[in-house]
């Protein structure tokens, strides 16, 4: 695997972007208090990354941190208004929700657990 840039590296990245996009860095994490917020530092992400309690357990060393930041970024107009990051769903999303659930399966053995719909599916 490729080496993991720097961290404090803001423009790692840029020579692959279309011209006049940045990159926005989001938080798709729900349990974080600033779920919904973009970056448009890689660094203060990655700073966020690693100073917020709900990405301790995921985003333990900086290969962990870029696969996470690769994955959540997104390109945007530095000079139009701010917008959702594609494919992004707000906390009222249902889909979102997170339940606790409790079920019999097909041999009658009780299954119980917590997740969105789409980790009970």
């Amino acid at each position: 695997s490729p080496p993991v840039p720097s961290e404090l590296d803001d423009e790692v990245d840029d020579a692959n972007l279309p011209v006049g996009h940045i990159w926005a860095y989001l938080c798709k994490l729900p349990s974080c208090p600033d779920y919904g917020k973009s970056w448009q530092l890689r660094s203060n992400f990655l700073l966020h990354l690693q100073e917020q309690d709900a990405h301790r357990t995921l985003a333990t060393t900086p290969a962990a941190r870029r696969a996470i930041e690769i994955d959540w970024r997104y390109t945007t107009d530095p000079y139009l208004p701010p917008r959702a990051a594609p494919d992004f769903r707000s906390r009222e999303d249902p889909d979102e929700h997170v339940w606790d659930y409790s079920f019999k399966d097909g041999n009658g053995k009780v299954v119980s657990g917590r997740g969105t719909m789409k980790q009970m599916e």
